[in-house]
């Protein structure tokens, strides 16, 4: 049987980078998604064979979903997902200048802290199942993560 497979978003730095070096002690093959290529092409030249970096935008759904797809293509598996990936918000609720645009009308709230750190796991999870099902042996375990610049 072959090694278990993990899939970690944000999987290049931080508790994603540490989770991923844990994991391929406990002999798992590591799929690490993350929007800073240049680092995830070091991190997976740096950690050898059972890691694969895949650059994606997890707030962008057709983008994550490739990346499952890859890394259970890699080994016709995917036993572990840990939502990891994370951002701060960025813009204050209660700022008093909010920006208009050219047609006079507010602009909107940024809401990518939210497609990242809820939407983006919400789906994860989806996609995770679906290839959990497809699993030699049917199920996975799913570990999520959060930091409290997140929300």
């Amino acid at each position: 049987m072959s090694k278990p497979v993990a899939l970690i978003s944000g999987g290049v730095s931080g508790i994603g980078l540490a989770l991923t070096r844990h994991l391929l002690a406990k002999g798992f093959c590591v799929v690490m998604i993350d929007i800073n290529t240049k680092l995830g092409e070091k991190v997976q030249k740096d950690l050898g064979p059972d890691t694969l970096f895949h650059p994606a935008d997890v707030s962008i759904y057709h983008q994550q979903a490739v990346a499952f797809k890859k890394a259970f293509d890699w080994h016709k598996r995917l036993d572990f997902f840990a939502a990891n990936a994370g951002i701060a918000d960025t813009q204050n609720m209660y700022d008093a200048n909010e920006e208009e645009d050219e047609n006079g009308l507010v602009k909107p709230l940024e809401v990518k802290t939210m497609q990242v750190d809820l939407d983006s796991v919400l789906q994860g999870i989806w996609i995770f199942k679906h290839y959990a099902r497809k699993n030699p042996v049917r199920g996975g375990k799913i570990v999520i993560t959060s930091s409290m610049a997140g929300l």
